[in-house]
């Protein structure tokens, strides 16, 4: 087996291990039955209206991408916009894959201008925003969590100097450092590894200055749109505010105590968590968090905490789905795109 695919499949069994070790840290103490039957205490109506408000989001998270495109001056079409986010969706919550969907939106939408760069380039400002937004909800949330809860839960003390901590883990940083070394000697002693590197060095030699200078004027036309960065915070706020509502239609059936508020301030948190490319989608880590800061600071039952969690597992994976029909069916691609192809061949 290739290299390249051992590197592959060891990624993929690294990251449903640590998805799976972090839902049997998030529900080892539940009673799984409960957890059950908390997952069906919510009516019809309070799912449908969850799955409505979650697609509301996302058309509007697509609405803050095509603005940021548009600041650039790509002209896509809302709808092809829309496709290519919900096979990013699809990659980045149901697929280990290490290419995540931002990746390949990038690289497909790339395919309907040819304005490439900065089309790519849309796609990570509108990550770096969203991020930027989620982060802002989380900060202000936390000042709203009670004193005692806070004193609880963020009880860590640490030492801004760093030297005591080096020293105790001295021999992890060393085992590490040489590892790094020997993987770099055995790539340079390589003959195609040397192959990859002098073409690598000779390709940005030859575009690299041209490829920077044009980045740098892209980047430059979204600072000088401040008004379209400052619409699209908005429009993540918006995003994330309708998703959140979504799920309070749910947890206020399954435990009704839980105020409005918290909802706010942790499931921005649980966002960003998942953000961390170390398990499939966010996988049990995400479930974790909600399950100890529900808990925690409202003093629900685990179980009730941990079927709320699920939901948004459960929510996210039906929603997901679309994009794996957008790949299969080709939607994701212009409608000239195989014409263009076969003329290009013949």
């Amino acid at each position: 087996m290739p290299r390249a695919k051992i590197k592959k499949s060891i990624s993929h069994i690294l990251r449903f291990a640590i998805a799976a070790a972090a839902l049997y840290m998030a529900f080892r103490k539940e009673d799984l039955r409960q957890v059950g039957h908390d997952l069906m205490v919510p009516s019809f109506w309070a799912i449908a209206g969850a799955m409505g408000l979650y697609i509301v989001s996302q058309l509007i998270f697509v609405s803050r991408w095509y603005l940021l495109l548009r600041v650039q001056s790509i002209k896509i079409g809302y709808w092809p916009a829309v496709r290519l986010h919900f096979l990013g969706l699809f990659y980045n919550n149901c697929l280990p894959g290490s290419v995540g969907g931002d990746f390949l939106r990038a690289w497909y939408v790339t395919k309907h201008t040819e304005k490439k760069l900065e089309a790519a380039l849309s796609v990570f400002v509108d990550r770096a925003v969203g991020l930027f937004g989620i982060f802002v909800m989380a900060f202000v949330g936390y000042w709203f969590i009670p004193a005692e809860a806070k004193k609880e839960l963020f009880s860590l003390s640490f030492s801004l100097n760093p030297l005591p901590w080096l020293i105790e883990y001295k021999w992890i940083f060393a085992v590490v450092a040489g590892v790094f070394v020997v993987c770099i000697a055995a790539f340079i002693s390589n003959q195609k590894g040397r192959s990859l590197f002098f073409r690598a060095c000779a390709i940005v030699r030859e575009h690299g200055v041209a490829l920077l200078f044009k980045t740098y004027m892209a980047i430059r036309i979204y600072l000088h749109k401040v008004p379209a960065l400052f619409a699209a915070l908005l429009l993540t706020f918006l995003c994330q505010g309708v998703a959140i509502v979504g799920m309070w239609l749910i947890g206020r059936e399954i435990n009704s105590s839980i105020q409005f508020k918290y909802y706010l301030i942790f499931f921005p948190g649980s966002w960003l968590l998942g953000a961390l490319p170390i398990s499939v989608g966010g996988t049990g880590v995400m479930e974790w968090w909600l399950k100890v800061m529900f808990v925690k600071v409202c003093m629900v039952s685990g179980e009730q905490a941990g079927a709320l969690a699920l939901w948004q597992r459960i929510i996210w994976l039906i929603w997901s789905l679309p994009g794996a029909v957008v790949h299969l069916t080709g939607f994701h691609l212009p409608k000239d795109f195989f014409v263009d192809r076969n003329r290009s061949i013949h």
